[in-house]
């Protein structure tokens, strides 16, 4: 049965599609950083062990350059990890409005079922109510028409 709330319930629901797919998004994105995080810091280790069998081998500047790339990532992970936060947080706030539609639908559903039930049984009401004013009527005529005997 179709309700006042079906529509708000669908472009809700749609919604809630679209914030899930941006949180799988928001998701895969932190894994790539962990991914590039980890790949760093075995890039680091193995230039680390290089520069230590070779003391000619500087990497001061090199090591600069990777803590500045990781402090990149740290920032373009801290981002990422902010926006799936607001995601996350959205997607409760709609689920809850989601819950009160679908609730506020059945509510409308019980209340249209009730009603009819009602009216239903109005209409058995009348419909007996009807047959018994009949059967007063036909059993009352008889005395009516000759209250004494006569």
């Amino acid at each position: 049965m179709k309700t006042p709330f079906d529509s708000a319930t669908r472009a809700l629901q749609r919604e809630i599609d679209d914030m899930r797919t941006a949180i799988g998004d928001a998701t895969r994105t932190l894994v790539q950083i962990e991914e590039k995080n980890e790949e760093l810091g075995a890039t680091i280790k193995r230039e680390a062990d290089v520069a230590a069998a070779d003391w000619r081998m500087p990497s001061h500047n090199y090591h600069a350059h990777a803590r500045g790339q990781r402090q990149l990532l740290a920032g373009i992970q801290r981002t990422a990890e902010q926006r799936l936060d607001v995601l996350r947080d959205q997607a409760i706030e709609s689920y809850g409005s989601l819950n009160a539609l679908e609730g506020a639908a059945d509510r409308f559903r019980e209340d249209f079922a009730r009603a009819v039930a009602s009216a239903e049984q109005s209409a058995v009401d009348d419909f007996a109510g009807a047959r018994f004013a009949r059967k007063l009527r036909s059993a009352r005529k008889p005395t009516e028409q000759a209250p004494f005997g006569e």
